[in-house]
């Protein structure tokens, strides 16, 4: 009995000792210090920092980026018309060209003295309707006999005309102007009809195509300026659009355009890779604001602004946007300082403290 004793007298010693040690440094029962603990956590959670911006005026722009190809305004192969002897090649190579130009001749001698031949009948057959002529003055001849005579004459016109005109097919001349390309005959060679002779390219002006999304096709868009660049030149280059194509593309959902360079100085070629900057529309003297400072809601879009020291929930309509700016069309103001940071933790009316 005595042992179970002393040792309970020694544990409540050593529990003694303890609580003497221990509960002065937790400050368990001290009032005042934990008041002033519980005041300072507080305050602490009162304020939010946040980041601001005052809203100024400026430029925003409606940009599409896009890929395209340079395309030449008129391309062919040279062909002919007519079958013969290349008689001789009147171009060289790569040079420009222009309207007109005599490219290759064929060989026209057969077709040349049918022409002769049907002259020099042309000759017999109009003294003839001369003499018919005044024998039917004189009622010598019937009226058929001198109409027949003119016919021939007719006949014979045809004839010589049909034969100029073949003969004009054996000059193979250029279509248009432009930059005539590799040969595809040599002198001696047989042509035939729809075999190619050379591949005649027009550079100037040049034509851009690409394609934009289909939702804004009920933009103006002809005469819209596009910029583009291409590789090897750092330069940037104009051009102007003239046409839409009338369908939509089912498969990728967007629509071609064409846009036109002049390409005077011949610096760029058909089949160029083009990246290409149109401006769909541009405000001057907009407000715009950062798109992540706004907040997408059912009935709506607002933004928080600060004012006297506190978070102010505004709602806002909005303009034309860009991939990191939003015009502003109602609900701000110039001047205004507009919230951008902190934006899921704020509520309406909390107090806010703006970083420096």
């Amino acid at each position: 009995m005595n042992k179970i004793v002393k040792r309970v007298i020694i544990f409540l010693s050593i529990l003694l000792i303890l609580g003497v040690i221990i509960i002065p440094k937790t400050n368990l029962f001290s009032k005042e210090d934990g008041g002033k603990s519980t005041q300072g956590g507080g305050g602490g959670r009162g304020s939010l920092p946040v980041t601001v911006e005052i809203l100024t005026p400026g430029m925003l722009e409606n940009v599409l980026s896009a890929a395209g190809s340079l395309l030449s305004s008129e391309e062919v192969n040279v062909t002919t018309e007519t079958s013969g002897i290349v008689q001789s090649i009147h171009f060289e190579e790569g040079t420009r060209v222009t309207k007109g130009t005599l490219l290759v001749k064929i060989n026209n001698d057969e077709l040349q003295a049918q022409r002769e031949k049907s002259v020099h009948q042309k000759k017999l057959i109009v003294e003839k309707v001369e003499r018919q002529r005044i024998l039917l003055e004189k009622e010598a001849i019937s009226q058929e006999s001198f109409d027949q005579a003119l016919t021939d004459l007719n006949v014979i016109d045809a004839d010589i005309l049909l034969l100029d005109t073949r003969i004009e097919k054996t000059f193979i001349r250029a279509p248009f102007d432009g930059i005539i390309g590799f040969r595809s005959v040599s002198p001696g060679a047989y042509l035939q009809p729809g075999v190619s002779v050379a591949r005649l390219v027009s550079i100037s002006p040049l034509r851009i195509e690409f394609s934009i999304p289909e939702r804004y096709m009920n933009e103006s868009l002809i005469g819209k300026r596009v910029t583009f660049n291409v590789a090897g030149y750092e330069e940037n280059f104009t051009a102007n659009i003239y046409a839409i194509e009338p369908t939509v593309d089912f498969r990728t959902r967007t629509i071609v355009l064409r846009a036109s360079y002049h390409n005077a100085d011949y610096k760029l070629l058909p089949g160029m890779f083009a990246n290409i900057r149109l401006v769909i529309d541009r405000v001057n003297n907009a407000i715009q604001i950062p798109s992540e400072a706004i907040i997408p809601q059912l009935d709506g879009e607002r933004v928080y602004v600060y004012r006297s020291g506190k978070a102010e929930l505004i709602e806002i309509e909005t303009g034309i946007r860009t991939e990191r700016r939003v015009a502003i069309t109602n609900g701000l103001e110039l001047g205004d300082t507009l919230i951008t940071s902190g934006i899921m933790q704020l509520r309406a009316g909390m107090s806010v403290n703006i970083k420096q």
